[in-house]
């Protein structure tokens, strides 16, 4: 009898369907400041905020891991590659969001198709096409333009950009390994990349290594767990699972695109529920994004 893991993977081997996971998945992600300002609402600092990200959904799976364990199967634990890389990647990206602005954050982070595109063609020996040259191109000046209209356009100038642009390598680099290494159950990428990124994320919260550093609120935590468990069941652990899952089915710089739909949705929710502006620009931005995504899914396909 299959399992239901097993079941979701046969349903998702067809790209199209896997492609509109990622996309639901990438847009859901852009919500992800709610709760980070819910957090700092609630007295958390930033720092710890994103190590309770890590740790909450960690802690959700622990069930399932022991389960796993007391049946003699692989739980991710020594999946330290890919947690390293995965996890690891979103810690450096939430720690920029904490160190720069929100929007040169986005950018920096997603120039992560080029890095995807460019590992394919140098290991995988791919050659650039020109629909996914033409959806680079309008993907990047979507979200130059779009950013553009907040900051100007970019370039690492402090601690915070260096992070974002950091994440973006990582990223493509952890996507790539999934992608060209034999398939691995789902369940160990994620609970990997909860578990190391906990780690990572703990260890620049106490150590001198970044310039945010705080106490941890005891008191504060305690109130907001109970309300970040449900959210990290509902919310952080399926988005993940689906951008885990795209990340083992879509080569990594057409991953790269599809995940720039964040981008829009999390300026677009922004402009709608705290009053940051999203005019023309940003109109134009997001159908030069959306433009991407559709050249890159109607273009050539290779297969590894």
């Amino acid at each position: 009898m299959k399992t239901l893991e097993e079941t979701l993977n046969g349903i998702l081997a067809r790209r199209g369907l896997a492609t509109t996971v990622v996309l639901v998945s990438a847009g859901l992600w852009g919500l992800f400041w709610i709760p980070l300002r819910y957090l700092e609402k609630s007295g958390v600092p930033p720092q710890w905020s994103v190590f309770l990200h890590f740790f909450a959904p960690t802690a959700v799976m622990l069930p399932f891991v022991i389960y796993r364990l007391l049946h003699a199967r692989r739980t991710g634990l020594k999946e330290l590659t890919i947690g390293f890389t995965i996890g690891g990647s979103f810690v450096l990206y939430f720690e920029s969001l904490l160190l720069t602005d929100i929007v040169r954050s986005l950018l920096l982070f997603y120039l992560t198709p080029v890095w995807g595109s460019l590992l394919e063609c140098a290991v995988l020996k791919r050659r650039l096409t020109m629909s996914r040259t033409l959806a680079l191109t309008l993907g990047i000046t979507g979200l130059i333009v779009i950013l553009d209209a907040h900051t100007g356009i970019p370039s690492p100038r402090n601690i915070g950009d260096l992070l974002a642009l950091a994440g973006g390598i990582v990223w493509a680099i952890g996507t790539f390994i999934i992608r060209v290494r034999p398939h691995t159950p789902v369940f160990e990428h994620l609970f990997s990349t909860f578990a190391y990124g906990a780690i990572i994320s703990l260890s620049l919260a106490i150590l001198p290594i970044l310039p945010h550093r705080a106490f941890l609120p005891l008191e504060s935590v305690i109130s907001v767990i109970p309300l970040l468990l449900i959210f990290a069941a509902v919310f952080l652990i399926p988005i993940m699972w689906g951008l885990l899952t795209g990340a083992d089915r879509i080569d990594p710089g057409r991953l790269g695109i599809l995940l720039q739909m964040e981008a829009i949705v999390g300026i677009g929710t922004a402009a709608m529920l705290s009053g940051e502006p999203y005019g023309p620009q940003e109109v134009v931005g997001t159908i030069l994004i959306v433009g991407a995504g559709l050249v890159d899914i109607i273009g050539p396909y290779q297969r590894k």
